[in-house]
This record gives C-alpha cells, sequence and structure tokens, in this order.
C-alpha cells in the first residue's frame, strides 16, 4: 500500500465504530468538496486499502482465529488476551472494543468511497477504471463485515452515508445473520464481476479471484451453506489460470518470496517505514527479535500432537519454530523447547517488511474438497484433498465415506493453515468448537453463547437499539 493518505480524507476517515454509528453530518468542505477527480478517488481508496494495516489485521486477527480455538495459547502477558483465550470474555474486554471499531472503521473508508466515487465527473477517471475502484471498495466492505459477523453474529448493517442527526438514522439495531450474508454477497459478485484477473504491477488490489475466493468463503459459512455456490465460486478461482499450489510448502513463508503464485490477497507491507509489519516482534524467538519478553500466540500442545500424529513433519517445520535457553519459563512447556509461530519469519525491530496472506489457493482447494463431499462426491472430493497431502509429501487419505472425509478435511485445513487466523470460524461452522475445546482438558467449559463475541459495552451504552448478545 502507498505511505501516504491524504489530510483531507482524515475528515472522512471514521476513528471508531462509535463516531460511525453516532456521528454528525460530514462537513461540505470535506466530502462534497474532495470528490471531484479521479486523484481523490485513488486517495480515498488507498485509505480503504489501509485499514488493512489496522491492529485488528496485524495482530488480532491471528489471536481471534488460533488462540480462541485449539492452535495456540495466549502467551505473552495480556489479560485481555488470557480473557479470549479462557473464555471469560467480558463487553468491556480491550480487544472486544478496538476490533469493532477497527472493522467499522475500516467499512465506513469502503463505504466513503462507495457512496461518492460514482458522482464524480473528471476526465481524468475513465468510467472502466470509476467501476474497478467501486469493485474493490465493495471487496473490502465485504471482507470486513465476514469478520465481524464471524466473531459477533447479528452486527449493525450499515451500506450508505449515515450523514443524519436523526435517532432512526444514527442508531441502528443488529440484523439477522443471514442478512449480513447477503450484503457480503451481493457486495463480492459485484467485486467478482468488475475486477479483472490482476493487477500488473499492484499486488495488493483485489482481484475477481480475491472476490470469488470471498465467496467461496461466505457461501460455506453462511447459516445454511450452499454447497453448490461454494463449488462453483471455488472453481472459478482452481480454473482462472492464476493461481498454482507452490511445490514446496516452506516456500510460502520466506520473506523475499512473497506474492506468490498460491497467494490470492495478501496485505503488503514495506520494513522500516510506517507501513511496517510489527506483528512479528510480538511472537518471534528472542533469536529472531533480540529481545527476552515472553511472547503471544503460544502453539498448542494439542496442535503439535496433530502435526506429529499425522507425521506431517513438513508442515510442522515450516509453520512452527522451537527454541530453548529462553530468559523465561513458559507455563505450558516448562521443561523443554518452546514452540513460536513462524509463518512470518522477519521482526526487524517492530519494522517487518513480512506480508501477511489473507487468502491463498489451498484454502480455496480444500473449501471445493468440502463442497464435493457434502454434494456426495466423495472421490473428487478426496482427490482435491490430496492434492493438498501430496504437496508436503503425506500418503493419500484413507478417509472412507462421507463422514470420515468431512472429518479429514477439517483436520487437514488445521494443519495447512495453522496460524492463517481461519481455525476459530472453521470449529464455529462445523458444528465442533464446544466439543473440541471442552476436550483439551484445560478446564474450560464453553457454552453455546461463547461462540459469539459480546456487543462492546461502550456501544450499548451509547445506541439505545442495540442488544447485548444472549448469555452476557
Amino acid at each position: 500500500m502507498k505511505n501516504f493518505i491524504l489530510l483531507i480524507f482524515v475528515a472522512l476517515s471514521i476513528t471508531s465504530c462509535s463516531d460511525f454509528l453516532d456521528r454528525e453530518p460530514i462537513s461540505d468542505l470535506a466530502e462534497d468538496n474532495f470528490f471531484k477527480t479521479g486523484a481523490d478517488a485513488e486517495s480515498a481508496l488507498v485509505a480503504a486499502y489501509d485499514a488493512l494495516q489496522s491492529e485488528f489485521y496485524i495482530f488480532d486477527r491471528f489471536t481471534n482465529g488460533d488462540v480462541i480455538a485449539d492452535n495456540c495459547y495466549a502467551g505473552g502477558d495480556n489479560p485481555n488476551n488470557f480473557q479470549l483465550d479462557e473464555f471469560t470474555l467480558t463487553a468491556s474486554n480491550a480487544n472486544v472494543e478496538r476490533d469493532w471499531a477497527y472493522l467499522y472503521e475500516g467499512i465506513s473508508r469502503a463505504s466513503t468511497v462507495l457512496d461518492n466515487v460514482p458522482d464524480i465527473e473528471s476526465t481524468d477517471l475513465a468510467a472502466a477504471r470509476k467501476t474497478e475502484i467501486l469493485a474493490e471498495a465493495s471487496f473490502l466492505r465485504a471482507y470486513h463485515y465476514f469478520q465481524l459477523v464471524n466473531l459477533w453474529g447479528e452486527v449493525p448493517l450499515v451500506l450508505g452515508k449515515v450523514n443524519s442527526t436523526e435517532p432512526s438514522v444514527v442508531f441502528q439495531s443488529k440484523v439477522s445473520v443471514q442478512e449480513v450474508y447477503d450484503a457480503i454477497i451481493s457486495d463480492l459478485k459485484f467485486a467478482a464481476e468488475n475486477l479483472p484477473l490482476s493487477h500488473p504491477q499492484q499486488e495488493q488490489r483485489a482481484t475477481k479471484g480475491a472476490a470469488n475466493a470471498m465467496l467461496t468463503k461466505a457461501y460455506a459459512h453462511q447459516p445454511n451453506p450452499d454447497w453448490e455456490m461454494v463449488k462453483a465460486h471455488a472453481s472459478e478461482v482452481i480454473n482462472s489460470g492464476v493461481y498454482q499450489l507452490l511445490p514446496n510448502y516452506d516456500d510460502l513463508w520466506i520473506p523475499t518470496n512473497e506474492n506468490t503464485s498460491e497467494s490470492i490477497f495478501e496485505v503488503q507491507f514495506i520494513g522500516g517505514t510506517n507501513e511496517a509489519n510489527w506483528g512479528p516482534q510480538l511472537w518471534l524467538p528472542p533469536s529472531l527479535t533480540d529481545d527476552g519478553w515472553r511472547k503471544f500466540n503460544t502453539p498448542s500442545k494439542d496442535l503439535i500432537a496433530a502435526f506429529d500424529a499425522e507425521n506431517d513433519a513438513i508442515r510442522k517445520g515450516a509453520s512452527i519454530l522451537f527454541e530453548n535457553g529462553l530468559p523465561w519459563q513458559d507455563p505450558d512447556f516448562p521443561n523443554g523447547s518452546v514452540p513460536f509461530p513462524y509463518k512470518q519469519r522477519e521482526a526487524n525491530g517492530w519494522s517487518s517488511a513480512n506480508n501477511y496472506v489473507l487468502l491463498r489457493l489451498a484454502d480455496v482447494i480444500l473449501l471445493l474438497a468440502e463442497a464435493e463431499n457434502e454434494l456426495g462426491n466423495t472421490g473428487i472430493a478426496a482427490i482435491e484433498l490430496n492434492k493438498i497431502r501430496t504437496r508436503v509429501e503425506l500418503v493419500n487419505t484413507s478417509a472412507m465415506g462421507q463422514d470420515d472425509l468431512r472429518t479429514a478435511i477439517y483436520k487437514e485445513r488445521r494443519l495447512e493453515l495453522a496460524f492463517e487466523g481461519h481455525r476459530w470460524y472453521d470449529l464455529k461452522r462445523s458444528d465442533t468448537a464446544m466439543g473440541i475445546m471442552n476436550a483439551l482438558g484445560r478446564n474450560y467449559d464453553v457454552e453455546e453463547y461463547e461462540l459469539l463475541w459480546p456487543i462492546p459495552q461502550s456501544e450499548l451504552d451509547r445506541n439505545p437499539n442495540l442488544t447485548q448478545n444472549t448469555g452476557y
């Protein structure tokens, strides 16, 4: 992403969800006078992409996907992360508060583009590029809402301008989970129809493949999965001719080997600048960070055992780095080597150039395998599953029948996608979250209501039309 955002966009960007859902009308100086040229549209779109460099995506997304699940322990020393790990969340948890704010800010930035760019009539903005800009913003808005609905379930659905002081406009109620998915799918369909297969020299831009990959995930995650549509959009990605699995799994994570043929959408960083990725400093070991404090997102014993049970040395070695002689004693690994997530490998003193991948081909192939299995095509499903296993030198799956194959696919997703922020969402949509978490022997007693986060207390205090999620 570019390393600038025009100052005028500060007036258009919302600094918190609270302000987004409870704000004064945008002034004529800020909004009406800004969106006049193609350069204005491009600058606003840059600001929309910049939301992918927020704390939610740099750090919290990995905590939410792997620490809440069975892949990691919280590590570190942050009580808010411990609440997530231990299923003791409250509505005042700082992570809950900030993640709601970050995601709605991202939505507001994308919506600002969608609200204003259609009205630009300027010689420096061709009609085709205008449509492309709108498609990119639609993809971004859908991506943020996908995170919101998976974490909170029912949420306010804000798709247009909120530039009124009328309470009926400002204070919006939650809508059903399906309504949120319908909006996500609508945005992604528009994006898939209007984005190019690639943006030469601009790897950070959303593409047709990214939109179809997210449609694959949206149809699989919605309350009643549409497996025919999962299959259709996964096939669009796979058959596009743009993407291919890397022969060597470890090559996905080499810092100098980013934006590979397997990557569908990844967030770009420039080390040593204000566009750097500070996340790796929080979970890499002291040998790579030159500090001595206890790190976050410690890989779990259960995940390590899952790699070992599958004899999956390749993915285990690429995903986890073990280190001895630490300046602290880890309570989960007091007498031996301590594991660290290793898919982002360069810390560079809080200023890493490591990108992180949001969407890649292996995820889509495994969703295709899942769709084929759910549609009764178990033989085809096994073929797709084995494509992922073959790359890491594992024998073909021995699963027989739909139920066994379903279990095998979810196991493969866990090992293939560990530390990429997918595991918790997979556990929930497979209806296995409570059983798996409560069987870990860590004194969990996860109840159904705890599969969703509480609505932030600050939002409830501000908006009389919001109601708390059940159980909190």
